[in-house]
């Protein structure tokens, strides 16, 4: 788990006994289902996936100091097994890594964008663009959500990454969620118009003051949706190669649990000109 805190894993939502029979029922059930499930269908079963991803990455963290076994793990591969499928980029990577001998190793299902790259590095995943703009890693039971280039309304080329962080308790009506990162990038050196669009997207108000992050001498703007109970909170990295910003966005609750998480991820950010 390099370069990224523990602390965030020391309160799983379900205990251990829970992980292993509830991995084992959801198995069947999404045997039984999964062909049955379209992309709005998937959501609901591919959050719960993550849920008992997470609590068990805590229990090997709490009980080997490890997120990842060395080994093979029968409840490990099985969920791992179902993640790519359900949607999230990248995860055969991992599972090829703890899957039996016996079985066969997952081709790539989903897709990725043919201007960046995935990989996997130890417990981590690293993704990059393959121009060598940017690159950045985090651990693999982190959910890759979207994956996309293409041209935002305002015309600039974007290449956008979306990640979910492991799952921690919060106080929405759930009582449960994973916080969102997201990486956004253009080659456009236009960087206050980039900018200003993004804080529309994110209905952020340009006025907001931004204060210091203690990150690489960054500053963020941040807002609360009360109503929704939303937090939303944007960085803007230099770059000499284009215009790079960082989104984290959670529930309340998450939010504050995984914020070690979003500074984590902008400390392994890399641009083509390195941040100071």
């Amino acid at each position: 788990m390099d370069g990224y805190s523990k602390l965030p894993l020391t309160e799983p939502i379900f205990d251990y006994p829970k992980v292993i029979i509830e991995s084992t029922a959801f198995n069947n059930w999404l045997n039984n289902n999964y062909s049955k499930l379209d992309d709005q269908t998937m959501k609901g079963p591919r959050e719960h996936l993550y849920y008992l991803l997470s609590s068990y990455v805590s229990e090997l963290n709490n009980k080997d100091g490890i997120i990842l076994p060395g080994e093979n793990d029968l409840v490990l591969s099985t969920l791992l097994s179902w993640s790519e499928r359900l949607g999230a980029y990248g995860t055969h990577l991992f599972y090829n890594q703890v899957k039996s001998d016996k079985m066969k190793a997952m081709p790539s299902v989903m897709k990725v964008s043919e201007g960046i790259k995935i990989s996997a590095i130890n417990d981590m995943f690293r993704v990059e663009a393959k121009s060598g703009h940017w690159s950045t890693k985090f651990p693999y039971y982190f959910m890759i959500g979207a994956i996309n280039e293409f041209n935002a309304t305002n015309g600039m080329e974007t290449q956008l990454l979306t990640i979910s962080t492991g799952a921690v308790k919060d106080k929405s009506q759930a009582g449960r969620s994973q916080s969102t990162i997201m990486l956004i990038y253009s080659p456009s050196e236009e960087t206050k118009e980039f900018n200003d669009y993004w804080l529309t997207q994110f209905e952020i108000d340009s006025k907001v003051i931004a204060k210091p992050l203690g990150v690489k001498k960054l500053e963020s703007v941040y807002l609360y949706n009360e109503e929704a109970l939303l937090h939303k909170e944007i960085t803007f990295l230099p770059s000499s190669n284009g215009s790079l910003l960082i989104a984290y966005m959670g529930m309340d609750g998450a939010f504050q649990k995984n914020r070690q998480h979003f500074l984590d991820f902008l400390l392994q950010v890399k641009t083509a000109k390195p941040l100071k």
